[in-house]
This record gives structure tokens, sequence and C-alpha cells, in this order.
């Protein structure tokens, strides 16, 4: 009897201790899974639990002014202390670091002398609050002080009040003018535009909020819109004020407009060009392009924005802990800043033209079909760039975590599962890490793009409180293939796309190993066509898929010539990346019945005196866009080398087709609802795609089913003879393992817990009934 009142005691007292054991492993699981999730027990994301994230209204009782970044505005914000230092995440102002690699909240991104800059002139103040600044305002002349003093302009929003300033052009590209002086000096005002540089749409995406999609900005007093906002991070190569980027930033979700006019009593608003700059998805900054003579002298408001690039704006593990676009949600939420608010700068909203080049492009196209923002697209102007392109929509998991795990190596971060990743890639890395990384995929042409997060898990409304919803993280149920069979996009769109015909050379004239002759030979070609086939087709039929594009991309009338070879490998490239998908797009909305226009590019902007097998490179209509044979050349990098007489007068003419004819379209629906130098589009049709042929001002014509061979071997032929012409590589490594819930992890965890603790119970009993005998 003792023996079992002995044992019977032990138990019980095993039981009690075991008891408290599993409570204490429950409430440290919940801990722990909350944090490693983001969860709302995260003091980063939610400090109060009774906290609402809502955008405050001035006159609101917590509603004040904040200063972040050197740029002045309201904000209400207390969980976010850019002093603050916690130690799970070391890369802010960990005390142990060196001073210059802790997180700095004085920083002043309109510093010009920041980081990538030279160490001359240091403004006191913002901007042009601070003093003339050519970048901003073009060259100084002898009545700039007089120009100062009227250079304010303030507008109130629904997010508060904006400051902006004026901006005055000296020539004229009407050529029907009565002035427009070609290359002698410029010294009188022709025109004038109102410029709001740096206007926050969004949140900064810093912190708990890096791989998250962007909030909303709570509002302000009074913001000082009178400099461009950091560029988003990106390598440092492209970045510099020689290359016309200053700095760069994780905080960078800010937009620009460029106004013909801004005040009270006009009659009719003008129509908005809402500008999406390419780069690839990884490069690129809304201040590269300049907007005033589109804005001045062609009726229509300008839009610019930045959006986050490479991993911080794309990154996805195909599951809940970074589903990714981040970068596409950004656009989506500038555009909806534009569509609540530019009516204040005199725009029309219900006349919304989104442009761009390459992955500008499609992310119009995708804008375009998305289900939030497709109400806001009335036009499309696609340059050289198509949602339905393979870069632009990633639709398969295998492909972006192969890619995800490739890129966690190489930033030394494990790979093991998805949450270790993006937890070291969140806090344990800088932004300046993240997006100076480079690295080749194994997949596919370009590392970073959007992903259709339809095919992919992401976070439920139980993961967070008062932040984020399941919704947040849609943004495209189907394939933009799919979405317009369905007609799923405004029923007034209207759509007009360019090429050229040298869109890949600059691919070329990147490659260093080809300097400085750029020639390229058989040998050269077969092993590029090889690395695509393997980059695109692990599986099926390599040799037979090598054999075709060798064969379709062979000048057979001298198949060794290398400058014909040359020519053929832009051409392969250009048909693959760019233009079958432009074809493809084009076709699928003229069977919707949508007015569609098209033009390719078959001139080149003299000035630059670019090499033969390079005149018409990838948005060489850059220079036409912005205007630049008549804008001062301080606008502009300094690494162009730009020079006033160095225009020719077929440059001033393209530029102005090219201003005009965009504008046109983006305020009728017609690039030439009257012609334009003689010169005038017409619409495509089905079966008979009509392009506008562009050559000089004098020499261009309506012709018919530009490369349709070559392009129906992209769209229809290798798909039929391999299933697909998609990336089929399998995950780098091992399939990641993921729990869908915290609570599967608490689960296993005590039920592991609660087995170690019988065995040791069992094996108590037995040790201790020895020690009795």
């Amino acid at each position: 009897m003792l023996d079992i009142y002995g044992t019977s005691k032990i138990t019980t007292v095993l039981n009690k201790n075991m008891i408290k054991l599993i409570y204490l492993v429950v409430s440290i699981n919940n801990i722990y899974c909350q944090h490693i999730y983001g969860g709302y027990q995260n003091p980063y994301t939610q400090k109060n639990g009774d906290q609402h994230f809502v955008r405050l209204n001035p006159g609101d009782r917590d509603y004040q002014t904040f200063e972040y970044n050197g740029r002045r505005y309201g904000q209400s914000f207390p969980e976010y202390d850019p002093r603050y230092y916690d130690n799970r995440h070391p890369s802010f102002n960990n005390p142990n670091y060196p001073e210059n690699r802790r997180y700095n909240p004085d920083f002043n991104p309109n510093d010009p002398t920041v980081r990538f800059s030279d160490t001359s002139g240091i403004f006191s103040k913002p901007g042009v609050v601070g003093g003339w600044r050519d970048d901003l305002q073009g060259k100084q002349r002898p009545d700039y002080m007089q120009l100062q003093q009227n250079r304010d302009i303030f507008v109130t929003t629904s997010y508060g009040q904006v400051q902006g300033f004026r901006v005055h052009v000296y020539d004229n590209p009407d050529p029907y003018s009565q002035y427009r002086p070609g290359l002698t000096p410029v010294e009188t005002i022709k025109g004038n535009v109102s410029v709001f540089l740096g206007i926050p749409y969004a949140m900064p995406p810093v912190r708990e909020r890096r791989f998250m999609p962007p909030q909303i900005h709570k509002g302000w007093q009074l913001i000082q819109a009178v400099d461009f906002g950091p560029a988003c991070p990106q390598p440092v190569k492209y970045v510099g004020a020689e290359k016309g980027i200053r700095d760069m930033h994780e905080d960078c979700l800010y937009l620009n407009i460029y106004s013909p006019y801004t005040g009270t009593g006009i009659a009719q608003k003008y129509a908005v060009m809402f500008y999406i700059h390419g780069g690839d998805f990884y490069k690129g900054a809304s201040n590269t392009f300049p907007a005033h003579m589109l804005a001045a002298f062609y009726d229509v408001v300008v839009v610019t924005i930045n959006y986050r690039l490479g991993a911080l704006g794309f990154l996805s593990t195909a599951d809940e802990n970074s589903p990714g676009n981040y970068g596409i949600m950004d656009q989506a939420m500038a555009l909806k800043w534009v569509y609540d608010n530019i009516e204040y700068f005199n725009g029309d909203k219900n006349s919304i033209t989104l442009f761009g080049p390459g992955a500008g492009a499609a992310s119009a196209g995708l804008l375009m079909v998305a289900p939030t923002t497709r109400h806001m697209v009335n036009k499309v102007i696609a340059q050289s760039g198509s949602a339905l392109a393979d870069w632009a929509v990633i639709q398969n998991w295998e492909r972006v975590q192969n890619t995800s795990k490739v890129y966690g190596r190489h930033l030394g971060c494990p790979v093991d599962s998805s949450w270790k990743l993006v937890s070291c890639l969140r806090s344990g890395r800088s932004a300046f890490e993240l997006g100076n990384a480079e690295f080749r995929p194994e997949i596919g042409f370009f590392a970073w793009g959007p992903v259709l997060d339809a095919n992919f898990s992401v976070p439920r409304d139980s993961w967070f409180r008062d932040t984020w919803s399941e919704k947040d993280w849609h943004f495209l149920p189907a394939t933009p293939e799919e979405l317009i069979k369905e007609s799923r996009f405004n029923p007034e769109l209207k759509y007009m796309a360019g090429v050229t015909t040298q869109e890949a050379a600059n691919m070329i004239y990147n490659n260093v190993s080809l300097a400085p002759y750029f020639e390229i030979n058989d040998r050269f070609f077969d092993q590029k066509v090889r690395e695509l086939v393997l980059q695109y087709n692990y599986t099926y039929n390599q040799e037979g898929v090598y054999q075709a594009i060798r064969y379709m991309y062979t000048y057979w009338p001298d198949p060794l010539n290398t400058t014909h070879i040359r020519e053929q490998y832009i051409h392969m490239l250009s048909d693959f990346i760019y233009r079958a998908p432009t074809d493809k797009i084009i076709k699928l909305l003229l069977n919707r019945k949508v007015p569609v226009y098209l033009y390719v590019l078959n001139t080149t902007v003299e000035a630059l005196r670019l090499p033969e097998w390079r005149k018409f490179p990838h948005d060489i209509e850059h220079f036409f866009l912005t205007g630049a044979p008549f804008m001062d050349i301080e606008f502009f990098p300094s690494s162009l080398k730009l020079k006033r007489d160095m225009w020719t007068e077929n440059d001033r003419n393209m530029s102005h087709f090219f201003m005009k004819a965009y504008s046109d379209f983006a305020r009728f629906g017609n690039p030439s609802p009257q012609q334009i130098f003689d010169i005038h589009f017409e619409a495509a049709r089905q079966g008979e795609i009509k392009y506008l042929n562009i050559n000089t001002t004098f020499n261009s014509s309506i012709m018919y089913n530009y490369r349709q061979t070559e392009f129906a071997f992209w769209s229809s032929y290798l798909p039929t003879i391999i299933g697909s012409f998609f990336p089929l590589y399998r995950p780098y490594g091992d399939y990641w393992w993921e729990p869908k819930e915290p609570l599967q992890i608490a689960f296993w965890s005590i039920s592991g817990v609660c087995l170690l603790l019988s065995v040791a119970l069992v094996m108590c009993c037995i040790l201790w009934r020895n020690a009795k005998r």
C-alpha cells in the first residue's frame, strides 16, 4: 500500500508540473508564432490592441505635424519611432553598430550631397526652397530672382495642403507657332507648368511594412513638394547625380505631378497621363521623366511615380510568408491616390491614360484588368511591353520559389523554410543590400516581376489585426489573357502600342565581354540560343526547340556573316521579349472590339549619333516624349552629355510628333484626330493589323501585318510542339514545408513535449520502483 501511495503521490506532482510546463510552452509558442508571422501582438505592427489603422483629417485630436526625411507633413504614427531599437531587428539602430551603419532619422533625401553626389553646395532647406536648383527649375537666367518671388503654388487635397512651384519653359515645340527658334539661345518665357514633387501616396514601406502591401497615407497638414523623393533601392551602379537619381531610400513611395495650370475657375479639366517607368522591375525612378514640356504645351496633367523594385517589390515565396506583388500594388495605390485627388490639380479623373516603356507597359496592362484598378483606366499606351509577356506575370510557384531560394543563398540567408528566409531578409539585411544584390535567375529572362497570386496562398484575416486583411494581398484573380477574353476591363478602354525595330540592341551593348566592337559570331549566337532554351524548357525536346529557333533566325543568303548574325540575334530577343507579346495582346483586344492603334519606330535621335546596329533601341522614344530638344539640358542627367546645338530639325519635329500623338490619344482616344506633319494613324482591325511605320516626319506611312510569321512562331508554333514555352524547372533544393497557421506549430510543439514528458514519467516510475527493491 505504501508503494502504491508513494507512486500515486509522485505521479500527481509530476502531472501538475507537466500541466504548468504545457501552459508555458503554449504561451511561448503563441508569442513566438505571432512574432515570426508579423501578427497582431508584434509591437511594430500594433502597439495597442485597440488601435485601428485610419487616416486622420486636419482638426482631429491627435493630428500633428511630423518631420520625416526632411519632408514636413502631418502624421500620427506613434508606433513608428525611427530611433527605437529592438534586438529582433538588429539592422535598425543597433547601438553596437558603427554610427554610419545605423538608421539615420535625420536623413534628408533633398540634400544633393548625400551618399551618391558631389560634396559641393549644401542646401539648408529642401528643394527649390533652399535656392535655385538647375535640375528642378532649368537654367538660371538673369531674371531668376524675380521668378523666385512668384514661385510658390499651394493646393489643398483630401490629404492636406501641398506646396509646389512654378517652372518656366523658354522654347515652343509647335512648328506652326510664331516662335520656334531652333538652335539659337532661348531667353524669353513661352510657357509655364505647375510642379509638385515628392508627394507621399502611401506610408513608408520600412521595418514591419517591408514585404507587405502598401498602406494608405494618413495625411498631413502641409507638405513641401519641392524636390523629388528618393528612388527605391536598386543596384548602386544606376544611382548617382550624374545619372539623374541623386539618392535612394526604402522610404520611396512618392509621386510627382506636372500640371499646365492649377487654381480655381477652370471650366474643363485636363486629361491625365500616368507614367510608369520601366527598368525590368529592378531599376528606375520617377524623376527620370521630366514632363514639363508635355504638360505645358499639350493640355495634359502628367503624373510620374516611384514603386518598390527588385526583391523589395516582388519577392515571392508562393505562400503566406511573402506572396509578392508589392511593387505592382504600390502602382495600384498611387493610381487610386491620383484618381481621388487629381481634380485638385485640375486633372480629369475620368480620363486617365497609363503609359510607360517595358515593365511600365506591362504594368499598365495589368492595372488595366486588375479588379481594384480597371475602372480607373480609360486608355493605355504600351511602349515595347505587354502584360502577356512571360516576364510580366509569373504564374508558376516553382519558378518563384526557385528565384527566392537562389536570391536568399546569394545574400547568406537560410532557405530551408520560407518564413526563415523572409525573416532574415526583413530583419537581418538592409534595404541597400537587398536592392544592390544582382544575380542571374535560373529560370526566365528577368529575376523579378508580378505574380499570379490566385495560384498562391495569402495570409488570412486572422494573421493581422486592424492592419492588413486577406483582400489586401490579392491583385490578379486570373491571368491577364483570361481577363481580357472575358472583357474584364473598362468598357471605354482604348489601347495604343508601339515597338522599335531594334528593341534588344542595348542588351548587346551592355554586354561588356563584346566590347569594343560588339561583333557576334555563329558560336556566340549558338551558345545564347541554347542558354535560352535551357532557361525556358528543362524537360521537353530541348534539341528540337533549339533547331527551330536557329532555323527561324538564320539569315540564309549569308549565314556566317557576322553583321547579319548580330541583326538576327537582336531580332530574336526583340521578338521573344517585347514584340510577340505585344502582337498577342493587340489581337486579343481586337477580338473584344477594343479600338487599337499601333506604330513601329524606325527612326532615331540623330543627336545621339548611335551606330547603325543600335539606332532604334528600346525606349528611344524617351527623348521625344520628354521634349528633350526643347528643354534646358539641366533637366537631364549630365552623363547624357546633351547640348542645345546637338539637336537636329528632325529630332525636334519627331519630339513634337510624339508629344502631340500621345497627348491627343490621352485626350480624344485617337493619336491623330488631325494630321501631324501630314501623318495620321489608322486603327488596326482583325485580320488586318495596320500600323504606322515611323521613319521621319516626311516619309512615314501606314503598313500591314508587321513580322507576323515571327510572332506566330513564338505565340503559336513553339507552344504547340512543346505544350508551352514557359519555365519548367523544379525548385532549387527541397520543397518547403510550411504550416498554414501558427496554431499548427503550437499543436505539434505541445504534442512533442507531452510525448517526451510521458516517456520521462514512465522512466521515473521504473527507476523509483527499482530503487525501492
